[in-house]
């Protein structure tokens, strides 16, 4: 079950946690002794800060004081920090469509006064509000807008909690291995940062997209060191976060125990606080919980709990979720319309919020962030190379010539030689890739061959003894042992018919030929998964056409070897094959639940199995990354570029 949690911290981008270091006596004394002024508003507005991981009422309370002093004294900068500071406490509370609201304000504030830092502020908000409500593909789109701003701006501070949320957004859409690339790069920009409070919020946030990936170790270890951050911090909201996700992760490593105490902890501290978020992720952990523990009637109540809240609060991305799981319990309760009713619900949203074509969206909209951020590299590395020329060149001009000679001439030499030996590989590896195409082109046509001679040979050859022997069979009497002796012939007669045509299918697959690529494969996956030794699902995106003959072979041909290693080596139960065609890129990823092994050992002994595929990837001119550990599964990874 995919676990959704959000960046309830992504706000505080507006804050800059100031809270963990302010002095609440000096604030205090501010507030007491200041005029009604804009000096008040700031002070108002530190003080909610400082209230917002102990007391959201308080801080709510403080924060509509800033708004109507700033009303009256018309002060635009006050007007924004109320309402960028204010969406936090609506987000908590569930109120998604106020906070979009406000943040749109405060965004049409920053622009009226050009507070080019403000904008960027806005625009996360705005899409910290999207995300709340599920609107992924929004979402990442104004936070890659406020990446690009701060950026602009030189603030690098900004980006790691930036990146958190462009990853969250990508988790929901099932992403969870683009979302983690983002985390971890949110992580190695906060450590050197010393904020505790964003450290924390991070490290919870990893532990969920690991949990995601069933990665449960590396989740479990990163959400301690977040509880440990949070309690060091005394932050209520991430403690929560740390505590329920240590629920769900001690509940599948089969820690009964120390997951409820977890999950009750989180829960306690989640109503204490006000925060109907968190306080339906515990619920969601505690349900689970109750289920493996063979509770049933507990798990119904914490599941019509988390359902109430989602509703009331239109959280989307749970209720897909919660729908599922209630019609499951009305179902246990012989309520059979009603879990009809709730299945439908489920399977409307679920459509809705995680199709394909969200998935697309948000893949084409990653692919041109990442596409104008390495045009800006480009455009940073020749203005560098620029002005290395123009010292270059001014250095040169300050040389005699006799030096001037010697340098051109070794660095001419220098040149010529590296050109050779670049010929010289570039030769070896043309050679050794021809030599492998013709290897790999010779076994598909003898493939191909032998399954002909087979199928319409030899096949044909038995089909005809079979009729020849069905007709003496009804002309000719035979003694009854005899007679049971023939029959017997004629079914293994029968067998060796179907044996010979699984063969000549599996050398070369008709609907490989007929169909393509995605039918092949899933009636060889189906075909694994119809044997009950192993269980294969298969998914794939973006097959609208088909790809090139001899690349559909040669992919079929991976694909069918990794499996084959599945079976014979990994005493798995469950494997997942998945291909992406995007532009003009193509991947296949295949993975199992099996025992896994140390990829080390591929270095110094890597089996035919694995040799094949590589030659078959290197064919293609592609690229194969294997990872695994013992006791934890296999990935491998082939990327090919047409």
């Amino acid at each position: 079950m995919k676990l959704f949690l959000i960046t309830v911290f992504s706000v505080l981008l507006n804050t800059l946690v100031a809270a963990q270091n302010t002095d609440v006596n000096a604030i205090l004394k501010r507030i007491q002794t200041s005029k009604q002024d804009t000096n008040l508003v700031l002070a108002y507005i530190e003080y909610g800060q400082y209230f917002e991981n102990h007391n959201l009422d308080s801080a709510g309370k403080y924060y509509l004081k800033a708004k109507a002093l700033s009303e009256r004294l018309d002060y635009e900068i006050g007007k924004f920090k109320f309402r960028s500071n204010y969406t936090y406490i609506l987000n908590l509370q569930g109120k998604f469509e106020e906070g979009l609201k406000l943040n749109r304000e405060s965004l049409e504030i920053a622009k009226k006064i050009n507070h080019k830092v403000n904008i960027g502020k806005s625009l996360a908000n705005i899409a910290t509000s999207h995300t709340y409500m599920g609107n992924f593909t929004e979402a990442v789109k104004y936070y890659q807008l406020s990446a690009d701003q701060f950026d602009k701006l030189g603030m690098k501070e900004f980006l790691p909690r930036l990146y958190i949320s462009i990853g969250s957004a990508f988790e929901h859409a099932n992403l969870f291995n683009k979302s983690v690339v983002y985390k971890q790069k949110a992580l190695q920009l906060a450590r050197p940062m010393g904020d505790s409070l964003q450290l924390a919020d991070i490290l919870t946030n990893i532990g969920t997209c690991y949990f995601n990936l069933k990665r449960y170790k590396e989740s479990h270890a990163y959400f301690i060191e977040g509880l440990a951050v949070s309690e060091k911090i005394q932050s209520d909201v991430f403690i929560t976060q740390a505590c329920a996700g240590l629920c769900r992760t001690h509940r599948l490593l089969k820690n009964l125990a120390e997951a409820r105490v977890y999950g009750e902890r989180g829960l306690d501290i989640a109503r204490r606080s006000g925060n109907v978020f968190l306080e339906l992720e515990c619920l969601k952990a505690l349900m689970f919980l109750a289920e493996d523990s063979g509770k049933p009637e507990l798990s119904a109540k914490y599941t019509k709990e988390a359902l109430d809240i989602a509703e009331a609060n239109n959280m989307t991305d749970n209720l897909v979720e919660l729908y599922e799981d209630y019609a499951t319990d009305l179902a246990r309760q012989n309520n059979y319309k009603g879990a009809y009713d709730y299945l439908m619900k489920y399977s409307i949203l679920n459509d809705s919020i995680q199709g394909v074509d969200i998935q697309k969206q948000l893949q084409e909209l990653d692919t041109k962030y990442l596409t104008v951020q390495k045009e800006k590299q480009i455009v940073t590395l020749e203005k560098e190379k620029q002005t290395r020329n123009t010292l270059i060149y001014s250095l040169i001009a300050g040389l005699i010539g006799l030096i001037l000679i010697a340098i051109l001439g070794y660095r001419n030499i220098t040149f010529r030689k590296r050109v050779a030996e670049q010929e010289v590989q570039q030769l070896q590896q043309e050679k050794q890739l021809v030599a492998t195409n013709s290897i790999l082109k010779g076994q598909e046509e003898e493939r191909t061959r032998v399954a002909r001679d087979l199928h319409d040979g030899l096949g044909g050859l038995l089909s005809g003894i079979k009729l020849t022997l069905n007709s003496v069979k009804g002309n000719v009497i035979l003694p009854e042992e005899s007679a049971m002796t023939f029959t017997r012939a004629l079914t293994q007669l029968d067998g060796a018919i179907s044996e010979m045509r699984r063969v000549a299918h599996s050398m070369m697959p008709e609907a490989l030929v007929r169909f393509g690529l995605i039918d092949a494969l899933s009636d060889f996956c189906e075909g694994i998964s119809t044997s009950g030794r192993l269980k294969v699902t298969m998914q794939h995106f973006g097959f609208e056409n088909r790809l090139d003959s001899q690349v559909e072979v040669v992919l079929y041909r991976i694909v069918q070897e990794l499996l084959n290693n599945v079976l014979k080596y990994a005493d798995a139960t469950e494997a997942q094959v998945q291909l992406t065609w995007v532009d003009n890129h193509v991947s296949v990823t295949v993975e199992d639940n099996g025992k896994g092994f140390d990829v080390k050992t591929l270095e110094v002994n890597k089996g035919a199995g694995l040799r094949n595929v590589q030659a078959r990837v290197d064919y293609l001119n592609g690229t194969l990354d294997i990872q695994s550990k013992p006791g934890e599964g296999t990935s491998v990874l082939v990327e090919i570029v047409l």
